[in-house]
């Protein structure tokens, strides 16, 4: 017989059902505790790395008029960047946050958020759900926190998007490793519950997939790019003269922001171009340039030139890309649906797949500084809106190919 069982019998029953409520109150909070401290740990994963190269580069560079305690809130606030917080230095703004650490950061948080709601998950979403909202809390706090000691230093974290992500960014991460830890129809159950829409429920998996092969097909392109201007690039890193520290974090930036460059590349693929700087943009008519930042990789920008008449039908990549997500989505929906189930399905799809895309682009993209560098990169909106496009297009084909097999 279970202690519980033995108060039962012991107390009145407005007694036990009092002890009972207390108890689950008493496990409710301890729950949230626990994965609010694993949300905690899975910043730290993070952040302590940010901290630990600021600490060498001030070692160092042995620069006077910069103390350690600075020096760690600078780090705080390169930290609070890839989590697409842009920051303020002087009257500048840094707004462009190198989608690779975006990415690292966010892996890192779907993964914790995913251990820790693991032995949750197996009692069903509900506990799962709770288990997440502490991990997001923590994580919520550290963000907070950190933005706080950001704030105080030498690079101030821009205060709108700072608290905004704080609320949102966590909840997101939490959700997404959830999530991954439920079995399928636990994971339908948990959207029906959010009205999430059959079709939307159908799609979401097929337009993550195509939304990494556009950005991971874009990042390859731009390292053969890259590769293919590595001395004009080495001859720049080298009049920076940065040093061996300053060097090797130069380089590590510009090797997590290859992945901004890749959506650069793609919204020129699929017709909106981009910009490093006013003045030098890269569209499908041609390249023009301008006097470009002191960045390396910048670099690898295309000569001034005038592009072949038949540079638009790169676009047929996206619409290639689009036939791939509208077999996916077909795939996901019963071979014997309804035409209009698997219309909005492939929709749906098209449309989380552009605004998954315009989205990173308006995180990876922004400023560099003030005046001509205070809009670099690609046009997120009209890029989001482009990318939907085409690849509805190229699912349109496979699914008149579907109906046509069909009504055979």
């Amino acid at each position: 017989m279970s202690p519980l069982e033995l108060l039962r019998r012991v107390l009145p029953e407005s007694d036990a059902a009092a002890s009972d409520a207390e108890g689950r109150r008493r496990g409710t909070a301890a729950t949230l505790a626990g994965s609010a401290g694993h949300g905690v740990a899975a910043g730290l994963i993070t952040l302590v790395p940010m901290v630990i190269l600021g600490t060498l580069l001030w070692l160092t560079t042995a620069d006077v008029r910069l103390s350690w305690p600075e020096t760690v809130q600078a780090a705080t606030s390169f930290w609070l960047l890839g989590h697409g917080i842009p920051i303020l230095i002087g009257n500048g703004v840094l707004g462009i946050v190198p989608l690779a650490l975006f990415g690292l950061i966010v892996w890192v948080g779907v993964w914790s958020a995913g251990r820790t709601t693991w032995a949750a998950a197996e009692h069903g979403w509900r506990p799962a759900l709770l288990v997440a909202s502490g991990w997001a809390l923590g994580y919520t706090l550290l963000l907070l926190v950190v933005g706080g000691v950001a704030l105080l230093g030498p690079m101030e974290p821009e205060l709108v998007r700072w608290i905004v992500l704080a609320l949102i960014l966590p909840g997101i991460m939490a959700v997404v490793g959830m999530v991954r830890s439920l079995d399928h129809d636990e994971v339908d159950e948990f959207l029906e519950r959010c009205f999430v829409p059959a079709a939307l429920r159908r799609a979401w998996r097929p337009a993550l997939h195509t939304a990494a092969v556009v950005v991971i097909g874009g990042t390859l392109v731009a390292l053969v790019a890259v590769a293919l201007s590595i001395n004009e690039v080495w001859a720049l890193q080298s009049d920076l003269r940065p040093g061996v520290a300053g060097g090797i974090t130069l380089g590590l930036l510009q090797l997590l922001a290859l992945p901004n460059i890749g959506l650069w590349i793609s919204s020129f693929v699929a017709g909106p171009g981009f910009s490093v700087i006013e003045g030098a943009s890269v569209t499908w008519s041609g390249a023009e340039t301008a006097l470009v930042p002191m960045v390396p990789v910048f670099a690898a920008h295309p000569q001034p030139a005038e592009f072949p008449g038949f540079t638009p039908f790169l676009a047929a990549l996206f619409v290639a890309l689009g036939g791939w997500l509208g077999w996916q989505c077909l795939a996901a929906t019963a071979r014997l649906a309804s035409l209009r189930a698997k219309g909005l399905t492939i929709l749906c799809g098209a449309a989380c797949t552009g605004l998954l895309v315009g989205l990173l682009d308006r995180i990876g993209g922004g400023a560099l500084g003030i005046d001509r560098l205070a809009d670099v990169g690609a046009p997120a909106g009209m890029l989001g809106l482009v990318v939907a496009g085409w690849l509805l297009l190229g699912a349109a084909a496979v699914l008149a190919w579907d109906w046509r097999s069909l009504d055979r």
